[in-house]
């Protein structure tokens, strides 16, 4: 199992409650476990639906949504609604392996290499509606 490494401070997402939305129940749980590790409280959601089901204003601080798993128009549809009802909600759009996540974040968003495909065209839009 993954343990962190030590911290004099606490996480920045220490005591934060997070909804994870993946269609992969492996990647969902390995993430779920990471983020409990760092003292997150993780609700899991599979399907779109079901995130629309749990999600309500001011509950999460956090909506974390796995991009390659939906299409292109389920998951701009879904930003849309939840950002229309709370424009103040905060989304990480998870686009492939940790790689992406940027070193300073989270003073500082990477988009890294979105020169491929389907996918870099939805984490530009994405990126241009955030």
């Amino acid at each position: 199992m993954y343990r962190p490494p030590p911290h004099r401070d606490r996480p920045v997402l220490a005591d934060k409650k997070v909804l994870l939305i993946d269609h992969c129940q492996a990647t969902r749980e390995a993430r779920a476990a990471v983020l409990r590790t760092h003292g997150v409280e993780v609700h899991e959601a599979e399907e779109l639906s079901a995130a629309r089901f749990l999600w309500q204003p001011h509950v999460y601080d956090l909506l974390m949504l796995d991009l390659r798993r939906y299409s292109p128009a389920e998951a701009l549809e879904f930003y849309g609604q939840i950002r229309a009802a709370e424009p103040r909600q905060r989304f990480v759009f998870l686009t492939g392996p940790p790689k992406y996540v940027s070193s300073t974040w989270p003073g500082e968003v990477a988009s890294g290499d979105t020169s491929r495909g389907q996918l870099s065209e939805m984490v530009k839009r994405f990126l241009t509606a955030a």
